[in-house]
C-alpha cells in the first residue's frame, strides 16, 4: 500500500475537513537552490491543471536528490521522483549506492526530462581549464550519498585515478561548495546540474570562477561504455565570465516511480504533461528547449511503467 500525506492534516485534529481531504500524490524532487524542485513543481502543476488527477493532488517535497528519491519510492514514502539515469540504473542493478539493498526491479520511468551535465567550476586562477588539470589539486566532490557522486567515480575510473589523486578533498553540501571555492579553500568543485543552474549562477558570480572542459578520449571511452550517459554541453554566454561552450558529458533527469502504482494514474501524469507541453516547458529554462521525442524515456536505462508506455503508443511516440 502507497503511503500518502493528508493535505492540511495536523496532529490532533478530527474535524471533517481534514478527514476528507483527498490524499496528496508526493513528488520527491531535491535541494533548495536545485533545479530538481521547481521542475517538480512544474510536473505536479500540470497534474493539477489537468482535470484528471482522479481527485487527487500532485506535491512537490524537498529531499536530497536522486539517492533519497530511489529509496523514498521503494520505502513508500513517496509515489513518484526525480532521478539522474544513471542512479535509476544501479537502483535497479543493485549497483553503487544500493549494492547493500539490492536490485530495485520494481523501479520504472515515466518521463525523461533535460540532461544533467557534468560540471566541474574552478577558480579562474588555478589555470584549470580541462577535467585532466584536476590532478593534485584541492577539490570539493558533494557530500556521499549524491547522485553525482556515481558519475564523479565512473569517469574517475576512466582517467585510471581515485579521489586520492586529489591534494585535498571536502565533502560539502552545494551551497557551502560555493563557499569555500570563493574563499579559496578549493581549487574546484564537482556536481551534476541541468543549466541554467542557480547555484552555478551564484559560484561564478560570487567569485572568478570558470566552466572546465571534461571532454577527449577519456569521455569518448566513457560514452561508449555506458549507454544512460550522453555527451553535453553547457553554452557559452550562460555565466559571468563564461563566454565560450563548454564540453562536457551527463546523464538525463527522469521521473520515476514504483510498478505498483496504477496505470491509469502512470498515464494521467504523463498525459498531463505531454498534453501541456509549451505551458510546461516556459515553467523553467531547464525546460525549454525539450521536445515530445526528447521525454519518451529509453528503455536502455530500466523499464517504462506500463502506463507511461500506453500513452507514448497512443500517441504514436514509441512503436
Amino acid at each position: 500500500m502507497v503511503a500518502f500525506i493528508l493535505a492540511g492534516a495536523v496532529v490532533g485534529c478530527t474535524n471533517l475537513s481534514t478527514i476528507l481531504a483527498p490524499p496528496q500524490l508526493s513528488l520527491a524532487t531535491g535541494v533548495p537552490g536545485g533545479i530538481y524542485h521547481p521542475v517538480g513543481n512544474a510536473i505536479c502543476r500540470m497534474f493539477n491543471l489537468s482535470g484528471d488527477h482522479l481527485g487527487r493532488p500532485c506535491v512537490a517535497v524537498r529531499s536530497d536528490g536522486s539517492v533519497a528519491n530511489v529509496r523514498r519510492i521503494q520505502a513508500k514514502e513517496a509515489m513518484f521522483g526525480l532521478s539522474q539515469t544513471d542512479m535509476a540504473y544501479a537502483a535497479f542493478h543493485g549497483q553503487g549506492p544500493f549494492r547493500s539493498s539490492g536490485p530495485a526491479l520494481g523501479l520504472r520511468m515515466l518521463i525523461a526530462l533535460y540532461p544533467e551535465a557534468f560540471t566541474v567550476v574552478a577558480r579562474a586562477d588555478t589555470g584549470i581549464r580541462d577535467f585532466a588539470d584536476l590532478r593534485g589539486k584541492r577539490i570539493g566532490i558533494g557530500m556521499t550519498g549524491s547522485g553525482y557522486t556515481l558519475t564523479r567515480d565512473v569517469i574517475l575510473g576512466f582517467y585510471g585515478w581515485t579521489i586520492h589523486d586529489w591534494e585535498r578533498v571536502l565533502e560539502l553540501g552545494a551551497v557551502e561548495q560555493n563557499q569555500e571555492l570563493c574563499d579559496n579553500q578549493v581549487d574546484a568543485i564537482i556536481f551534476e546540474a541541468g543549466h541554467p543552474d542557480g547555484l552555478t549562477q551564484d559560484a561564478t558570480q560570487g567569485c572568478d570562477a570558470r566552466l572546465v572542459r571534461v571532454a577527449g578520449l577519456e569521455v569518448d571511452r566513457l560514452l561508449a561504455a555506458h549507454s544512460y550517459y550522453v555527451a553535453s554541453t553547457i553554452p557559452g554566454g550562460m555565466y559571468v565570465g563564461n563566454p565560450d561552450d563548454t564540453p562536457t558529458f551527463g546523464s538525463r533527469s527522469v521521473l520515476i516511480a514504483s510498478s505498483a502504482l496504477p496505470d491509469d494514474l502512470a498515464y494521467e501524469m504523463v498525459k498531463s504533461v505531454f498534453e501541456n507541453l509549451d505551458a510546461f516547458r516556459r515553467l523553467h529554462p531547464a525546460l525549454a528547449p525539450l521536445t515530445a521525442q526528447d521525454m519518451v524515456p529509453s528503455e536502455a536505462v530500466i523499464p517504462i511503467h506500463p502506463g507511461a508506455l500506453r500513452y507514448y503508443r497512443e500517441r504514436g511516440l514509441i512503436r
